[in-house]
């Protein structure tokens, strides 16, 4: 079953509190109903109001909580709590602070959509901003990434580890940046190339991880890409792959790529798929004792 999909809305000001404080909201009394309503892992959208009137970016609720301090300008200027129902929330696609007129998407949404500060969106116009997100910000938005990494956690055994495809090699790798609260992408452009995933730590930055996943293939061109990163943006390099490849990456490394050879990180399969079963478990453990 497919978890509800809000969008967020507010003027800029309050989005320039909400993301310098690593992404918290906060809704007026009245809006209570539709607070309560909101569950850890529901996709967000952001939409900034007045001058721009237009989707920026998406994320997910992490945890609810109420306040009696003041936090946005409003509140702050009248010194008391105007939106005392609030949450936290994870960014997952941000647009530049200074591309929020240029680069946004326009949509038009019904009064209950529309309410101030928060709305529950309708299964059209979630298809409606899923295609606008691919062809405007090249970025796909799957409404049940987390759901597709519990299956491969739930459906692959150990003994299966080894034989994990590419794409699901990719969507762990994307979830556990995403539980260590990191803006992770998948199929990240760098000039003529696309990067498996990255995880960045926030919105205005370059890639901090990159990784490049290796299921056959040309071993060279993923370790030039990764050297590219490097070059690039200082990033930390990881190729992740089968064991039987890395002993052909390290000729590589010890020749062509010897600049990396010191700086990328081997990564076996395996490692990842245990790496996410143990986050996923750490995750479910907090979220039972109620400090998620």
């Amino acid at each position: 079953m497919k978890k509800p999909c809000w969008i967020i809305l507010g003027p800029e000001n309050s989005w320039d509190t909400a993301i310098s404080h690593q992404g918290i909201w906060g809704v007026r009394e009245t809006l209570y109903t539709e607070w309560k309503a909101l569950d850890s892992g529901n996709i967000i959208f952001f939409y900034v109001t007045k001058t721009i009137k237009g989707v920026i970016g998406i994320g997910k609720v992490a945890t609810k909580f109420i306040q009696d301090k003041p936090l946005w300008p409003d509140e702050i200027a009248l010194e008391k709590v105007i939106y005392p129902y609030r949450f936290e929330f994870h960014i997952d696609y941000l647009t530049e602070r200074n591309e929020w007129k240029i680069k946004n998407i326009p949509i038009r949404l019904s009064p209950r959509e529309g309410r101030a500060g928060i709305g529950l969106l309708k299964e059209e116009t979630i298809g409606t901003l899923v295609e606008a997100f691919r062809e405007k910000f090249n970025y796909t938005v799957s409404l049940s990434e987390v759901e597709k990494a519990e299956e491969i956690s739930q459906e692959t055994t150990m003994a299966e580890k080894p034989c994990l495809n590419h794409t699901k090699i990719q969507e762990l790798i994307f979830e556990i940046g995403r539980l260590d609260r990191l803006i992770s992408e998948k199929e990240y452009p760098m000039e003529n190339e696309r990067l498996d995933v990255v995880w960045r730590r926030i919105e205005k930055s370059v890639p901090t991880y990159v990784f490049e996943i290796q299921v056959g293939g040309d071993i060279y061109h993923a370790l030039g890409k990764l050297k590219h990163a490097f070059d690039l943006w200082n990033s930390k390099i990881f190729f992740v792959a089968k064991n039987e490849d890395f002993a052909k990456a390290e000729l590589l490394l010890s020749g062509t790529f010897h600049e990396i050879k010191d700086k990328i990180k081997k990564i076996p399969i395996s490692k990842i798929y245990e790496l996410y079963q143990q986050k996923r478990r750490w995750i479910d453990l907090e979220n039972e004792m109620g400090l998620l």
